[in-house]
């Protein structure tokens, strides 16, 4: 086997991004990496991203665990397409023999296997990322907001008790939400807004997302994010302040920064509401769950998951102090962190 065994690379593939973790033999993380990859523009921004890592990082032979959910994208006419081609680009840039594709309830299965197995692999990120921490945490809901969607995942005597494992199953149980602390559209938190004393129906259109309304709240910085605005424009206030404005059929200067920033906290407000609504649904349906047990974030929006574990009355572990060394870029980026570990200590 060509591998470097002194390391091991989890990559999260994404439908925006690609998400790399290194790790030592020891389970110590090296290295974060999140590369902008919109692949349902072309298998090529995959092969690129791919590219960039092995520049950055040197890590062609290390043992890559490998899971995904870019198979969703538009790009692909079903899923098992999309695995396929994807473990395809993979197989172009990292050994055979040193790859491993987490396949949920099956471990980890070699790139010849996991064509038959596809549906165990299709996103199953979230599935890697919870079984991280119910070995850290016996008990409790880990909760992970990143840039489009929210994972809701009940844990209970160390053991996943989630109610479904396949997309459409998670999204009827809300174990999956989508929404997002970047990508969201306004749109789908409310088809109207309060302004100036009144409530005015909102444009039908992705004028603005949610990453515009967590810029105006300083709860996101516009330097550290990697994708695109809705219309393609800087992230800075005075741009998600025309956004919004944009969405009312009206401009930016119209009015001072202040009533845009008060805009933006109603839409946040709407979106902390849906989270704590589906947290509360995931909650009734596990009742064995309670209050005493704490509420575990990871993602970008994970300051929207200290938000809810505040409403909901629970107490708040974040997924960075669940690593070593503790990171927030880890907590940032967790099903890539949490496939590289659990690699460490199954495939030795």
């Amino acid at each position: 086997m060509t591998t470097n065994n002194s390391f091991i690379t989890g990559w999260d593939i994404g439908g925006a991004h690609l998400k790399i973790a290194r790790a030592d033999h020891h389970g110590n993380l090296i290295s974060v990496l999140q590369i902008p990859c919109p692949l349902w523009q072309g298998m090529e921004y995959l092969d690129q991203a791919i590219q960039s890592v092995h520049q950055q990082l040197g890590n062609q032979y290390d043992l890559a665990a490998i899971t995904m959910t870019g198979e969703l994208v538009d790009l692909f006419p079903d899923r098992q397409t999309g695995v396929k081609q994807i473990l395809d680009c993979i197989n172009k840039f990292i050994p055979k023999e040193n790859s491993f594709i987490y396949a949920g309830k099956l471990g980890w299965l070699d790139p010849s296997s996991s064509e038959h197995n596809w549906l165990h692999i299709a996103s199953q990120n979230w599935q890697a990322s919870a079984n991280f921490v119910s070995k850290k945490i016996a008990n409790g809901l880990f909760v992970d907001i990143g840039s489009t969607t929210c994972d809701i995942i009940p844990i209970k005597q160390g053991r996943i008790i989630a109610s479904g494992f396949t997309d459409q199953q998670r999204q009827t149980s809300r174990e999956l939400l989508y929404t997002g602390a970047i990508r969201t559209p306004l749109m789908a938190l409310s088809n109207i807004a309060p302004f100036h004393g009144e409530l005015v129906s909102l444009a039908a259109e992705v004028f603005a997302t949610t990453g515009d309304c967590w810029c105006l709240l300083d709860q996101l910085s516009a330097d550290a994010i990697q994708d695109s605005s809705a219309d393609g424009k800087p992230w800075h206030k005075e741009d998600c302040a025309r956004r919004l404005a944009r969405l009312l059929g009206a401009d930016a200067i119209e009015t001072d920064q202040a009533q845009w920033q008060q805009l933006a906290q109603w839409f946040a407000l709407q979106q902390v509401h849906q989270i704590n609504n589906a947290c509360l649904q995931v909650l009734s349906a596990h009742p064995s769950l309670t209050s005493d047990y704490p509420i575990i974030g990871a993602g970008i929006g994970r300051f929207i998951v200290q938000q809810c574990a505040q409403h909901l009355g629970r107490d708040y572990i974040d997924f960075s102090s669940l690593v070593s060394p503790p990171s927030d870029a880890a907590a940032d980026h967790a099903p890539a962190i949490a496939v590289a570990l659990l690699a460490q200590q199954q495939l030795k």
